[in-house]
């Protein structure tokens, strides 16, 4: 059973504290106050009173604030280390079109099989982040800046101080009072499969809006499935973050095996393009394509020609006239015969781009 009240909390970030090891704790957490009532002067003095928190009194709640709890840890005994993936200058995917004008407060997200345009977030198929800048790190490594509290800590100070907007995609908590699950939701093994679904992924997103800046946070469990069904959200496949991203960089895994490089997308003004993407072998040995397909945000498909192949490290440009792509942006997907995932990708309006030209992925 998907998790309960999934949405996205807009507000402002305050106060937070980590729980250590010291603490005892066996599942630490970071623990993000926030406030939705769009009022900032008192936040220094919250963050300033309540930084001396000790251990005991870390899990409570804070007059007049909201309660985020972020895991740094996961719970499971054979592997607890997160994979993590954050990108500092996130302008470029279209889920940002959607948020700024949010008000604050929390958004409860319907679900929905399809997620066109939507804001429900999914590690899987909304094409989030680049899935091989991801890492596996633990929450206590006693080397600086080499464990997750030290990745998300200098962004929470940073968010605080200037008074950025904050996007916390999670599930509400009974009380209304919090927000938690702000991690994938999905391809969890034994005890949490119940809280498997698709579209229902947590995520941070941050806002600058002095520099307009967007800064994205992305957390998942090592031992979370790399593949899941569509349908449940449950494992399909045996690969999992631990031993993707750490075999980055020695072989090369089925995702971005074949990368998407370029797309030409709808059209220019009121005259109609060809729509086309361009396929890269990164491999050494040649690459049937076969049967693959190649689909867009609202699950719109393209199926690859049965003679297609790509030799070693050659690319090659593939029409999809099926496949619309928006010039409002969108995602792209490619998927092999099994459905399994290859690489994904996503862009911005056309006004943002030069126009007649392709839209180029950096990978």
């Amino acid at each position: 059973m998907p998790v309960n009240d999934y949405g996205v909390w807009k507000a402002n970030a305050v106060h937070y504290v980590i729980e250590h090891r010291e603490d005892k704790s066996k599942n630490p957490h970071l623990l993000l106050y926030i406030d939705d009532r769009g009022d900032t002067t008192n936040h220094s003095y919250y963050h300033s009173r309540h930084r001396s928190h000790k251990p005991s009194q870390r899990n409570k709640e804070i007059p007049g604030l909201v309660r985020a709890v972020i895991n740094i840890r996961s719970g499971e005994k054979e592997e607890s280390r997160l994979a993590y993936w954050i990108d500092h200058n996130y302008n470029d995917h279209p889920i940002i079109n959607s948020l700024t004008d949010l008000p604050l407060g929390f958004h409860p997200l319907a679900d929905t099989k399809q997620n066109p345009a939507g804001l429900r977030t999914d590690y899987i198929r909304s094409n989030l982040f680049k899935i091989n800048t991801g890492q596996i790190l633990a929450h206590d490594d006693p080397n600086p800046e080499n464990d997750i509290a030290d990745a998300i800590e200098p962004e929470i100070e940073k968010a605080i101080d200037e008074h950025a907007d904050l996007y916390l995609f999670g599930a509400r908590f009974i009380d209304f009072k919090g927000i938690h699950n702000l991690h994938m939701n999905q391809g969890n093994i034994d005890e949490w499969k119940h809280d498997d679904g698709v579209f229902q992924d947590g995520a941070i997103l941050i806002h600058y809006p002095s520099s307009n800046r967007w800064l994205a946070l992305f957390i998942g469990f090592a031992s979370q499935a790399v593949h899941t069904d569509d349908s449940s959200g449950h494992a399909i496949a045996s690969g999992v973050w631990s031993n993707y991203l750490s075999h980055i960089g020695t072989h090369v895994n089925l995702m971005n095996s074949v990368t998407i490089d370029e797309a030409s997308v709808n059209s220019i003004g009121s005259q109609p393009r060809r729509r086309s993407v361009t396929l890269t072998n990164v491999t050494n040995h040649k690459k049937p394509v076969s049967s693959w397909k190649i689909m867009n945000s609202t699950g719109e498909f393209q199926t690859l020609p049965a003679d297609a192949s790509l030799d070693a490290m050659a690319s090659h440009s593939f029409d999809i006239p099926n496949v619309p792509l928006s010039d409002h942006g969108d995602t792209i997907t490619l998927m092999n015969e099994q459905g399994l995932k290859v690489d994904g990708v996503s862009y911005r309006p056309q006004h943002e781009r030069i126009a007649g030209q392709s839209v180029m992925f950096a990978h």
